[in-house]
């Protein structure tokens, strides 16, 4: 599955959420949905037409900006692993071309995630000279987690 968190920041004609369906769309992907954080969100996307399931959560200092929503994508993420459903998460702000699910996830691991390395060697971490070695921090914009049984 493949899955998207949004509130109603960014939901609307020609908003960030709006062209992100769209783009899902255009590329053919059948199996997403979007959390809906907020009723308003929820409403929005049942009047569109999209697959979504309500989800109310709210950051702990009550903030609804990006960085404070991204945090809650942890939270989401084990309602798709307790039910056995491995996701790919993503944020609205990712362009889908083609189907992930068809040939770019290996699938060989229980977590796929993607780096703000600009390049193998950054995507890692790497020495930076005089002793220092340079790490780029992960980011939650997007990765796939494999549902597993321990």
């Amino acid at each position: 599955m493949l899955a998207a968190v949004s509130n109603k920041n960014l939901v609307g004609p020609g908003g960030a959420l709006d062209l992100f369906l769209d783009g899902l769309n255009s590329a053919n992907i059948t199996h997403a949905l979007v959390v809906a954080l907020d009723e308003q969100t929820g409403t929005w996307l049942g009047r569109r037409g999209t697959a979504f399931y309500e989800r109310r959560l709210v950051s702990r200092t009550g903030s609804t900006d990006n960085h404070a929503t991204s945090g809650l994508k942890f939270k989401v993420l084990m309602d798709f692993l307790s039910v056995g459903c491995s996701v790919l998460l993503s944020d609205v702000d990712v362009i889908w071309l083609t189907d992930p699910f068809l040939g770019s996830l290996y699938r060989d691991s229980d977590v796929e995630g993607m780096s703000d390395g600009w390049d193998e060697l950054t995507a890692y971490g790497h020495h930076h000279g005089s002793g220092a070695y340079r790490v780029h921090a992960r980011n939650s914009g997007m990765f796939f987690l494999q549902s597993t049984v321990q």
